[in-house]
């Protein structure tokens, strides 16, 4: 994909650049992609990843500029010193899950994990590359060269059947991962091309090599059907034996790798055994605390992002046949629907002042509305407790307008609304009966206006009551209870401008996600 340089910046710190093939380059889907997945990956929180600094995202020449991780990878280190065993190959399952965490929280799949991806650092593994590769797949899911998009023997079944990414995709390759760490060898045999696809389709893979306390969590991740594997956080969670945090997580591994590492070489002595119980206790002591406050506390403990609940409904819009309600006409001045870009628009100007379009979940059927909640549509079927993504830029304005998500839509008009205005400003409104009120004030988001990853969560609070916590960017920038909350309804997306004005605000929207628990 690219040429990766050592560099340094105007403050002497080392970096990494990786700048992109030119036939690539040339291709405009390719480079509309790159912008999205480049920007993403800049809002991944730094836990046990090679954090993104820059991106050069328009003219002749892009390319990425990341921190510089010292150490070898982990194909190089197994390579030169053999299997990793012990409180080793569980840092390393740990930190790798740890940063699927936050790389998933972020709205980003990695694409491409694999051990030349995962750096053996001195202060623990750090996982790079992750989310750009994802740019490739505008090209049909094959290089220039004809090559598969990913490492065949790290790659999920569904993608070598060409069936759409999902951050299930990255918890098979770190299956893949850790089984490799353990054994020096991929878990799915093969010597050519076909043979591997074979493998991985159609057998076992190869876990003899794996400890037992570990082999369990390693073979759920490997199953074949995507929506059986567990999600990064559940890996996470298993790992510690607690509900974890990332923060905590990253820190207590970064303890026990340095404590285990070789002096001067960055690469881990490769403990035994004995040592395991160390590092799962300092992670699973450090979970105590969260585990204590209940099920419900995860949104008071979590200000630099929402955790990972189990995916349950993806859209990237580069596709038109999703279900979304409309297709984006670029000759009228506002339309609504798929663009040809891959994002999904949604444009309002006077007369059509506000658009919504509603999620369309596998039990409910999309069609185009002038308001959240038409008449005679069914109550889905959601869990208690939901987190809603998306990525949202305003394209064009004049004058002023608001858009975002909004979740518990009932038929008589009645939800809960997470919106970011143009000027930069978030705030959450409870719409009753059609007429609003504002739950929580507008704030100023920083680095608002540009690309926003608006993340809402709608969350049970006990009784009646209902929690409502709003992230931009990563931050959290509100949370309130409302004591007489709304029941389950429908979700989507919303824009809007000032009624009885001339403003024009044309939205467009990516990568849409839905998180929950699978029973309601």
């Amino acid at each position: 994909m690219g040429t990766v340089h050592l560099a340094e910046d105007p403050a002497g710190q080392r970096v990494a650049v990786k700048v992109i093939n030119p036939e690539l380059s040339q291709h405009e889907q390719f480079r509309m992609r790159f912008r999205r997945e480049a920007d993403a990956a800049g809002r991944v929180r730094r836990f046990c990843t090679a954090a993104v600094l820059e991106a050069a995202l328009d003219g002749d020449q892009l390319y990425v500029v990341t921190e510089y991780v010292p150490g070898p990878n982990l194909e190089q280190a197994v390579e030169q010193s053999g299997p990793l065993t012990g409180s080793s190959l569980d840092a390393l399952a740990v930190s790798v899950a740890t940063a699927l965490t936050a790389i998933h929280g972020a709205g980003v799949v990695h694409r491409d994990l694999k051990p030349s991806n995962v750096l053996l650092s001195p202060v623990g593994p750090r996982v790079i590359d992750f989310g750009i590769a994802r740019a490739l797949d505008t090209l049909g899911g094959v290089t220039g060269t004809g090559e598969l998009i990913g490492t065949p023997r790290y790659m999920a079944p569904e993608v070598l059947r060409g069936e759409p990414v999902s951050p299930a995709c990255d918890v098979f390759s770190w299956g893949c991962l850790v089984a490799f760490a353990a054994s020096g060898q991929a878990p799915f045999g093969g010597g050519t091309l076909p043979a591997i696809v074979y493998q991985v389709l159609n057998t076992e893979p190869d876990l003899s090599a794996v400890e037992p306390g570990l082999r369990e969590l390693v073979v759920s991740a490997l199953r074949k059907d995507p929506a059986t594997r567990p999600t990064a956080q559940q890996l996470l969670d298993h790992l510690v034996g607690r509900s974890a945090q990332p923060e905590q997580a990253a820190h207590t591994v970064q303890v026990a790798w340095q404590q285990a590492t070789t002096p001067f070489t960055g690469a881990p002595p490769f403990a035994t055994r004995g040592k395991r119980g160390r590092l799962v206790a300092g992670l699973a002591a450090g979970a105590l605390a969260l585990a204590a406050l209940g099920a419900g506390a995860w949104a008071l403990l979590a200000p630099s992002g929402p955790p990972e609940l189990p995916v349950l409904y993806q859209e990237d819009f580069t596709q038109t046949t999703g279900g979304w309600p409309g297709t984006y006409d670029t000759d009228e001045e506002a339309s609504y629907g798929y663009r040809t870009d891959g994002t999904y628009g949604l444009d309002v100007e006077e007369h059509s002042e506000e658009r919504w379009a509603r999620a369309p979940l596998p039990y409910l059927t999309a069609t185009p509305t002038t308001s959240p909640e038409p008449s005679a549509t069914p109550t889905p079927m959601l869990p208690e407790t939901v987190i809603i993504a998306v990525t949202a830029k305003v394209e064009h304005v004049t004058g002023s307008g608001e858009y975002g998500v909004y979740c518990h839509a009932a038929e008589d008009d009645t939800y809960y609304e997470f919106g970011v205005d143009t000027t930069g400003k978030a705030r959450i409104r409870r719409i009753s009966d059609g007429s609003g009120g504002t739950l929580a004030q507008p704030v100023q988001v920083t680095g608002l206006p540009g690309t926003a990853r608006i993340e809402a969560a709608c969350e049970k609070a006990g009784g009646s009551a209902v929690r409502l916590t709003m992230w931009v960017n990563g931050e959290r920038v509100h949370q309130v209870e409302d004591p007489n909350g709304i029941g389950n309804g429908t979700l989507g997306l919303f824009a809007r401008t000032p009624k009885d004005s001339e403003s024009l605000m044309k939205t467009t929207f990516d990568d849409f996600e839905l998180r929950g628990s699978k029973e309601p």
